[in-house]
């Protein structure tokens, strides 16, 4: 299986992730988070850049049973992160906690209403093979002190998205790396898009895999990726 993109820290493989994933090694990551289709068809009207509908957007995708795949590359006790996930189903996890992005911008939403939408949830939980385990509330320790649930970072407005669609800050990815994750530890991205999780896992001095199905999308992470400049060590 040959890597898209690979340098010192980063591996982007193009593909199905559904392919992919069972080609890496068992227990080899130290963090799973990512940002799948939400099923929803989505295709912005207000954008400047016109970026067409995202494969597997269409609800088909079976998002639990890609994440069951992942779990197989995590490490057990390690932390998972799922943008825009409800329901965790039967997979086994623990810990679990709903954490709340606000956006600090208003959206569109449906403009009839009094209210717009200003966040997006962020599933939180443990990977605990363990029954026990998941009923003690056992996992890695987190790698910094404690934070509240709701995560503040703005997100860029519409003209100023020109990388992905669904396109997510890197500040935000690196505070949930950093809490989860330790120098030199790998995160996993299935749905890696433009490369955001894998840049701000770069910036903070972690390792990354990631999977992309579309080639323009890959070939924009590749790009991001081998512009990065190497954080410094210390």
């Amino acid at each position: 299986m040959k890597p898209y993109y690979e340098d010192d820290q980063a591996t982007l493989y193009l593909g199905d992730c559904r392919d992919v994933l069972p080609e890496l090694p068992a227990e080899s990551v130290d963090l799973l988070l990512t940002d799948p289709p939400y099923g929803m068809k989505w295709e912005s009207g207000y954008r400047n850049v016109s970026f067409g509908q995202l494969v597997g957007d269409d609800g088909s995708l079976p998002i639990l049973d890609i994440l069951t795949l992942a779990l197989k590359v995590l490490r057990g006790s390690c932390h998972v992160y799922v943008f825009g996930l409800t329901d965790w189903g039967s997979l086994p996890i623990g810990g679990r906690c709903d954490l709340v992005w606000d956006k600090g911008l208003l959206g569109g939403g449906n403009l009839q209403l009094p209210w717009a939408p200003q966040h997006e949830r962020i599933a939180f939980g443990v990977y605990s093979p363990s029954k026990a385990n998941r009923e003690n509330g056992d996992g890695r320790l987190v790698a910094r002190l404690r934070r509240g649930s709701v995560l503040r970072c703005d997100r860029p407005n519409a003209s100023a998205v020109t990388l992905h669609p669904t396109e997510k800050p890197i500040p935000i990815l690196r505070q949930m790396i950093e809490s989860s994750s330790l120098m030199g530890d790998t995160v996993l991205d299935p749905f890696a898009g433009s490369g955001s999780t894998l840049v701000a896992a770069k910036l903070e001095g972690r390792r990354s895999i990631g999977v992309e199905i579309e080639e323009r999308y890959a070939e924009v992470a590749a790009r991001r990726l081998s512009q990065q400049v190497m954080p410094l060590e210390v």
